[in-house]
Protein backbone atom coordinates (compact mmCIF):
# COMPACT_ATOMS: atom_id res chain seq x y z
CA UNK A 1 0.00 0.00 0.00
CA UNK A 2 1.82 3.38 -0.80
CA UNK A 3 -0.77 6.66 -0.40
CA UNK A 4 0.23 9.71 0.73
CA UNK A 5 -1.51 11.09 3.88
CA UNK A 6 -3.65 14.00 2.67
CA UNK A 7 -3.41 16.04 5.98
CA UNK A 8 -0.56 15.68 8.98
CA UNK A 9 -0.94 12.89 10.94
CA UNK A 10 -2.17 12.92 14.68
CA UNK A 11 0.44 10.29 16.38
CA UNK A 12 0.70 8.90 19.75
CA UNK A 13 4.10 6.96 20.73
CA UNK A 14 4.00 4.87 23.26
CA UNK A 15 7.28 4.23 25.26
CA UNK A 16 8.94 7.52 24.10
CA UNK A 17 11.07 7.07 26.84
CA UNK A 18 13.17 5.03 25.05
CA UNK A 19 15.81 5.26 22.61
CA UNK A 20 13.57 4.73 19.33
CA UNK A 21 10.26 6.32 21.06
CA UNK A 22 12.51 9.34 21.98
CA UNK A 23 13.67 9.79 18.50
CA UNK A 24 10.45 9.10 17.06
CA UNK A 25 8.64 11.47 19.20
CA UNK A 26 11.27 14.40 18.65
CA UNK A 27 11.38 13.70 14.67
CA UNK A 28 7.72 13.98 14.38
CA UNK A 29 7.22 16.87 16.62
CA UNK A 30 9.71 18.58 14.41
CA UNK A 31 7.35 18.15 11.64
CA UNK A 32 4.95 20.26 13.12
CA UNK A 33 2.35 17.09 13.52
CA UNK A 34 0.65 16.74 16.51
CA UNK A 35 1.94 14.22 18.18
CA UNK A 36 1.86 13.04 22.37
CA UNK A 37 4.23 10.88 23.93
CA UNK A 38 3.94 8.21 26.84
CA UNK A 39 6.08 6.39 29.46
CA UNK A 40 5.19 3.63 31.55
CA UNK A 41 4.72 5.42 34.99
CA UNK A 42 5.09 8.89 36.35
CA UNK A 43 5.69 12.22 34.34
CA UNK A 44 8.44 12.96 32.82
CA UNK A 45 9.56 15.96 29.84
CA UNK A 46 5.34 15.98 29.20
CA UNK A 47 5.05 12.31 28.72
CA UNK A 48 1.81 10.89 29.93
CA UNK A 49 2.15 7.86 32.08
CA UNK A 50 0.31 4.95 30.29
CA UNK A 51 1.31 0.81 31.52
CA UNK A 52 0.95 -0.97 28.67
CA UNK A 53 0.26 -4.48 31.04
CA UNK A 54 -2.21 -2.38 33.53
CA UNK A 55 -4.26 0.20 31.29
CA UNK A 56 -6.29 0.12 27.91
CA UNK A 57 -5.81 2.82 25.43
CA UNK A 58 -9.43 2.32 24.02
CA UNK A 59 -10.38 3.50 27.92
CA UNK A 60 -7.48 6.55 28.32
CA UNK A 61 -7.19 7.77 24.63
CA UNK A 62 -8.94 11.11 25.25
CA UNK A 63 -7.35 11.65 28.60
CA UNK A 64 -3.79 10.76 27.24
CA UNK A 65 -4.38 12.54 23.81
CA UNK A 66 -6.04 15.64 25.50
CA UNK A 67 -6.08 18.50 23.02
CA UNK A 68 -4.00 16.82 20.32
CA UNK A 69 -7.41 14.78 19.85
CA UNK A 70 -7.71 11.13 18.74
CA UNK A 71 -4.56 9.35 16.88
CA UNK A 72 -4.68 8.59 13.45
CA UNK A 73 -1.33 6.34 14.44
CA UNK A 74 -0.56 4.73 17.10
CA UNK A 75 3.35 4.14 17.52
CA UNK A 76 4.56 1.35 19.48
CA UNK A 77 8.09 1.21 20.88
CA UNK A 78 7.55 -0.11 24.21
CA UNK A 79 9.24 -3.16 25.15
CA UNK A 80 11.14 -5.24 27.48
CA UNK A 81 14.22 -5.73 25.02
CA UNK A 82 17.02 -7.72 26.94
CA UNK A 83 17.33 -10.89 26.02
CA UNK A 84 18.30 -12.13 29.71
CA UNK A 85 15.62 -10.11 31.42
CA UNK A 86 13.21 -11.21 29.09
CA UNK A 87 14.05 -15.04 29.43
CA UNK A 88 14.64 -14.21 34.05
CA UNK A 89 10.99 -12.28 34.10
CA UNK A 90 9.24 -14.33 31.58
CA UNK A 91 5.84 -13.48 32.81
CA UNK A 92 6.54 -10.01 33.02
CA UNK A 93 8.02 -9.78 29.93
CA UNK A 94 5.58 -11.72 28.02
CA UNK A 95 1.93 -9.59 29.44
CA UNK A 96 4.73 -6.67 27.94
CA UNK A 97 5.90 -7.59 24.80
CA UNK A 98 3.23 -9.88 23.61
CA UNK A 99 -0.14 -9.35 26.08
CA UNK A 100 0.13 -6.12 25.77
CA UNK A 101 1.02 -5.05 22.82
CA UNK A 102 -1.62 -7.15 20.90
CA UNK A 103 -3.88 -5.49 22.93
CA UNK A 104 -2.74 -1.93 22.32
CA UNK A 105 -3.02 -2.77 18.15
CA UNK A 106 -6.57 -4.12 18.59
CA UNK A 107 -7.27 -1.40 20.63
CA UNK A 108 -6.06 1.29 18.22
CA UNK A 109 -8.00 -0.34 15.32
CA UNK A 110 -10.63 0.62 18.02
CA UNK A 111 -10.52 3.62 17.88
CA UNK A 112 -9.80 4.19 14.45
CA UNK A 113 -5.93 4.87 14.43
CA UNK A 114 -3.04 2.77 12.49
CA UNK A 115 -0.92 0.35 14.50
CA UNK A 116 2.39 0.79 13.98
CA UNK A 117 5.07 -1.94 15.89
CA UNK A 118 8.54 -2.06 16.36
CA UNK A 119 9.85 -5.58 16.08
CA UNK A 120 13.45 -7.60 15.73
CA UNK A 121 15.37 -9.70 13.58
CA UNK A 122 15.64 -11.65 16.78
CA UNK A 123 12.73 -13.42 15.28
CA UNK A 124 15.28 -15.46 13.57
CA UNK A 125 18.11 -17.82 14.63
CA UNK A 126 20.61 -16.13 12.83
CA UNK A 127 22.21 -19.23 11.34
CA UNK A 128 22.10 -17.51 7.45
CA UNK A 129 21.32 -14.08 8.05
CA UNK A 130 20.00 -11.36 5.36
CA UNK A 131 16.90 -12.19 6.24
CA UNK A 132 14.01 -10.94 4.06
CA UNK A 133 10.97 -9.70 4.91
CA UNK A 134 8.61 -12.26 4.49
CA UNK A 135 10.76 -15.24 5.54
CA UNK A 136 9.28 -18.11 8.53
CA UNK A 137 10.26 -16.89 11.91
CA UNK A 138 12.63 -19.13 13.68
CA UNK A 139 13.31 -17.27 17.50
CA UNK A 140 16.29 -19.17 19.68
CA UNK A 141 15.30 -16.87 22.95
CA UNK A 142 12.45 -15.28 24.46
CA UNK A 143 12.45 -12.03 23.13
CA UNK A 144 12.53 -13.33 19.49
CA UNK A 145 9.53 -15.31 20.52
CA UNK A 146 8.05 -12.40 21.70
CA UNK A 147 8.18 -10.59 18.15
CA UNK A 148 7.61 -13.40 16.22
CA UNK A 149 4.32 -14.03 18.40
CA UNK A 150 3.10 -10.56 17.53
CA UNK A 151 4.01 -10.78 13.99
CA UNK A 152 2.05 -13.93 13.45
CA UNK A 153 -1.31 -12.63 15.64
CA UNK A 154 -1.04 -10.05 13.60
CA UNK A 155 -1.02 -11.60 10.17
CA UNK A 156 -3.92 -13.57 10.48
CA UNK A 157 -6.21 -10.85 12.62
CA UNK A 158 -4.96 -7.55 12.05
CA UNK A 159 -3.10 -7.58 8.67
CA UNK A 160 -3.69 -3.71 7.85
CA UNK A 161 -0.70 -3.23 11.44
CA UNK A 162 2.57 -1.93 10.45
CA UNK A 163 6.00 -3.50 12.08
CA UNK A 164 8.70 -2.67 11.37
CA UNK A 165 11.68 -4.87 12.18
CA UNK A 166 14.77 -3.20 13.40
CA UNK A 167 18.44 -4.82 13.78
CA UNK A 168 21.46 -3.21 15.86
CA UNK A 169 19.96 0.21 16.38
CA UNK A 170 22.64 3.11 16.74
CA UNK A 171 23.21 6.99 17.38
CA UNK A 172 24.87 10.16 16.42
CA UNK A 173 24.81 11.89 19.91
CA UNK A 174 27.69 11.13 22.26
CA UNK A 175 25.20 12.66 25.12
CA UNK A 176 23.12 9.99 24.19
CA UNK A 177 23.99 6.15 25.85
CA UNK A 178 24.29 4.07 23.37
CA UNK A 179 26.98 1.68 21.88
CA UNK A 180 29.17 4.08 20.71
CA UNK A 181 29.16 5.73 23.61
CA UNK A 182 29.44 2.67 25.42
CA UNK A 183 32.35 2.02 23.51
CA UNK A 184 34.05 5.71 23.44
CA UNK A 185 33.53 5.74 27.46
CA UNK A 186 35.46 2.14 27.92
CA UNK A 187 38.54 3.58 26.55
CA UNK A 188 38.43 6.34 28.26
CA UNK A 189 38.08 4.36 31.23
CA UNK A 190 41.09 2.19 30.04
CA UNK A 191 38.75 -1.17 29.96
CA UNK A 192 39.12 -3.33 26.92
CA UNK A 193 36.28 -2.61 23.83
CA UNK A 194 34.22 -6.38 24.92
CA UNK A 195 32.30 -7.42 21.59
CA UNK A 196 30.13 -10.84 20.83
CA UNK A 197 32.74 -12.90 18.87
CA UNK A 198 30.88 -13.66 14.97
CA UNK A 199 28.26 -11.20 15.37
CA UNK A 200 26.81 -9.96 11.98
CA UNK A 201 24.45 -7.05 12.08
CA UNK A 202 22.91 -3.92 10.44
CA UNK A 203 23.67 -0.69 12.39
CA UNK A 204 20.89 1.41 11.73
CA UNK A 205 21.21 5.32 12.23
CA UNK A 206 18.12 5.66 15.21
CA UNK A 207 17.06 9.19 13.31
CA UNK A 208 16.52 6.55 9.87
CA UNK A 209 14.45 4.76 12.22
CA UNK A 210 12.27 7.69 13.23
CA UNK A 211 12.43 8.90 9.03
CA UNK A 212 10.80 6.02 8.42
CA UNK A 213 7.91 6.19 11.08
CA UNK A 214 7.02 9.24 8.98
CA UNK A 215 7.40 7.47 5.91
CA UNK A 216 5.05 4.76 7.00
CA UNK A 217 2.13 7.22 8.16
CA UNK A 218 2.52 9.35 5.34
CA UNK A 219 2.35 6.33 2.79
CA UNK A 220 -0.20 3.75 4.50
CA UNK A 221 2.57 1.39 4.74
CA UNK A 222 1.06 -1.92 5.90
CA UNK A 223 2.54 -4.98 6.45
CA UNK A 224 5.84 -5.90 7.68
CA UNK A 225 9.34 -3.79 6.43
CA UNK A 226 12.92 -4.79 7.95
CA UNK A 227 14.22 -1.39 8.55
CA UNK A 228 18.14 -1.77 8.27
CA UNK A 229 20.76 -0.73 6.91
CA UNK A 230 21.94 -2.02 3.48
CA UNK A 231 25.81 -2.39 5.47
CA UNK A 232 26.07 -4.76 7.78
CA UNK A 233 29.60 -5.43 10.56
CA UNK A 234 30.43 -8.00 12.70
CA UNK A 235 30.69 -6.33 16.15
CA UNK A 236 34.19 -6.45 16.41
CA UNK A 237 35.01 -5.07 12.33
CA UNK A 238 32.46 -1.78 13.77
CA UNK A 239 34.32 -0.73 16.73
CA UNK A 240 37.81 -0.96 14.68
CA UNK A 241 36.17 1.18 12.17
CA UNK A 242 34.46 3.58 14.54
CA UNK A 243 38.01 3.94 16.61
CA UNK A 244 40.11 4.57 13.14
CA UNK A 245 37.05 7.00 12.33
CA UNK A 246 38.34 8.75 15.76
CA UNK A 247 42.47 8.74 15.67
CA UNK A 248 42.35 6.50 18.55
CA UNK A 249 44.19 3.39 19.49
CA UNK A 250 41.39 0.89 21.21
CA UNK A 251 42.31 -2.25 22.94
CA UNK A 252 39.07 -4.84 21.16
CA UNK A 253 38.66 -8.21 22.42
CA UNK A 254 35.97 -10.69 21.29
CA UNK A 255 34.44 -12.88 23.31
CA UNK A 256 32.10 -16.02 23.27
CA UNK A 257 28.48 -15.70 24.49
CA UNK A 258 29.35 -18.32 26.78
CA UNK A 259 32.23 -16.92 28.44
CA UNK A 260 29.89 -13.34 28.51
CA UNK A 261 27.53 -15.70 30.91
CA UNK A 262 24.22 -14.55 28.65
CA UNK A 263 21.68 -16.93 29.79
CA UNK A 264 19.61 -16.73 26.78
CA UNK A 265 21.89 -16.69 23.72
CA UNK A 266 21.42 -13.99 21.16
CA UNK A 267 21.26 -15.50 17.60
CA UNK A 268 24.51 -14.36 15.61
CA UNK A 269 23.68 -13.00 12.12
CA UNK A 270 20.62 -10.59 12.29
CA UNK A 271 21.27 -8.48 9.08
CA UNK A 272 18.26 -7.90 7.29
CA UNK A 273 16.88 -7.42 3.81
CA UNK A 274 16.06 -3.83 3.41
CA UNK A 275 15.05 -3.74 -0.77
CA UNK A 276 11.21 -3.83 0.32
CA UNK A 277 11.27 -0.37 2.39
CA UNK A 278 13.85 1.70 0.23
CA UNK A 279 11.57 0.93 -2.69
CA UNK A 280 8.32 1.14 -1.44
CA UNK A 281 9.02 4.40 0.82
CA UNK A 282 11.74 5.58 -1.26
CA UNK A 283 14.38 5.52 1.05
CA UNK A 284 18.21 6.06 1.63
CA UNK A 285 19.47 4.68 4.99
CA UNK A 286 22.14 6.79 6.50
CA UNK A 287 26.05 5.16 5.96
CA UNK A 288 27.65 4.12 8.98
CA UNK A 289 30.60 6.01 8.32
CA UNK A 290 28.41 9.16 8.17
CA UNK A 291 26.87 8.16 11.71
CA UNK A 292 30.59 7.37 13.50
CA UNK A 293 31.38 11.51 11.44
CA UNK A 294 28.39 13.25 13.19
CA UNK A 295 29.12 11.61 16.25
CA UNK A 296 33.02 12.72 16.14
CA UNK A 297 31.92 15.95 15.29
CA UNK A 298 29.51 16.31 18.25
CA UNK A 299 32.28 14.98 20.94
CA UNK A 300 34.62 17.60 19.46
CA UNK A 301 32.27 20.54 19.98
CA UNK A 302 31.22 19.10 23.54
CA UNK A 303 33.07 16.35 24.72
CA UNK A 304 32.12 16.67 28.12
CA UNK A 305 28.81 15.46 27.61
CA UNK A 306 29.51 12.28 26.40
CA UNK A 307 26.72 9.68 27.50
CA UNK A 308 25.41 12.40 29.81
CA UNK A 309 21.94 11.40 28.87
Amino acid sequence: MNRMAATPPTVLVVGASGFVGGHALRHLCSLGWKVVGTRMRGKDGGLRAFDIVRDRLADRVDEIMGEAGRPTHVVNCAAMAQPDRCFLERELSYQINVVGTIRLIEDAFAIGARPICMTSGFAYDGVSGYYADDEPHAPINEYGRHKAEVEEYCAAHHPDTLHYRLDKVIGDDPAEYQMFTEWYQWHLQGKPVVCIANQLFSPTNVRDVARAIQAGCERGLTGVYNIANPEYFTREELARQFFRLLGLQARIVCRTQEELKFIDLRPEKTYLDSTKFQKDADFRFTSVRETIRTFIERLKQDPARAGEK
